[in-house]
C-alpha cells in the first residue's frame, strides 16, 4: 500500500444531511489524488452503490455491507489505501459496526446548520459516546449545506452544546448547499470533476483537512 489503511466513516442517524454525498466525493478525492479507495455502503438505499454504478472511470471499488461485521471486516481490505464508509438508517448493529471502524480513521457526522437538525444528530452523537467505551474514536461535525455564512446564533448555541457534551470537534471546512452536488452525483462524478470552481474548492478543503488529521501524506 501506499499509506496505511485509513477509514473515513460518514455517519449519521438522521436522513437528508448529504451522507452519500459526502462519502461519494471523498472517494472521489482520494482517488484523484492517487490513492486505491474502496467504498462501502451499509445504507439499505444503496445510494453510493448507486453512484459507483453511475461512474465511467474504473478508480473506485464499492461494495455493500449489510452485517455487524465492519469492524472486523476492516483488516481484511488491506490491498486498500483508504476505506470510506456511507453509513446511516436507523440505530442498529451494523451502524454500530460502521462506527467502531472508525477507530481505523476518523468519524464524520455531516449535520444541516438547523437547530431541529442538530437536535436530531444528538442521536448519533450518542451511539458514538457508546462506541468509545470499547475504541478510541476521532470525532468531527461537519456542517451541510450552509445557505447563508453567518450561522444564527441559536444554532451556533446548540452545536457548541453538543461539541461540549459529546466531546466532539468541529470541522473547519463546511458544505455550502450548492444545484453542481446534486449534478454530480447523478452523473457519477465528483464535485473535484465539475465545473464549479467553489465547490471544488469546499471538497478540497475537506479532504485536505481530514488527510492532516489522519496524517496522511
Amino acid at each position: 500500500m501506499g499509506v496505511c489503511l485509513k477509514v473515513f466513516v460518514v455517519a449519521n442517524t438522521k436522513g437528508g444531511v448529504g451522507k452519500s454525498t459526502v462519502a461519494c466525493n471523498l472517494a472521489v478525492n482520494f482517488s484523484i489524488k492517487d490513492r486505491n479507495v474502496l467504498l462501502v455502503d451499509t445504507d439499505i438505499q444503496e445510494s453510493s452503490i448507486s453512484f459507483r454504478a453511475m461512474r465511467e472511470k474504473d478508480d473506485i471499488k464499492s461494495i455493500s455491507i449489510k452485517t455487524p461485521t465492519i469492524h472486523k471486516d476492516i483488516k481484511s481490505f488491506k490491498n486498500f489505501d483508504i476505506v470510506v464508509i456511507d453509513a446511516g438508517g436507523r440505530d442498529n448493529g451494523v451502524l454500530r459496526s460502521a462506527i467502531l471502524s472508525a477507530a481505523y480513521g476518523v468519524i464524520i457526522v455531516p449535520t444541516l446548520p438547523s437547530v431541529y437538525d442538530l437536535w436530531a444528530t444528538e442521536d448519533t452523537l450518542k451511539i458514538i459516546q457508546d462506541a468509545r467505551v470499547y475504541q478510541k474514536i476521532k470525532s468531527y461535525i461537519l456542517i451541510n449545506q450552509v445557505i447563508k455564512a453567518n450561522i444564527v446564533k441559536e444554532t451556533k448555541e446548540a452545536l457548541n452544546e453538543l461539541i461540549v457534551k459529546y466531546e466532539m470537534k468541529l470541522l473547519n471546512a463546511s458544505i455550502f448547499s450548492r444545484v453542481v452536488y446534486r449534478n454530480s452525483i447523478k452523473e457519477g462524478k465528483g464535485a473535484i470533476e465539475m465545473a464549479d470552481k467553489k465547490a471544488k474548492e469546499e471538497m478540497e478543503q475537506l479532504t485536505t483537512e481530514l488527510s492532516d488529521i489522519t496524517n496522511i501524506n
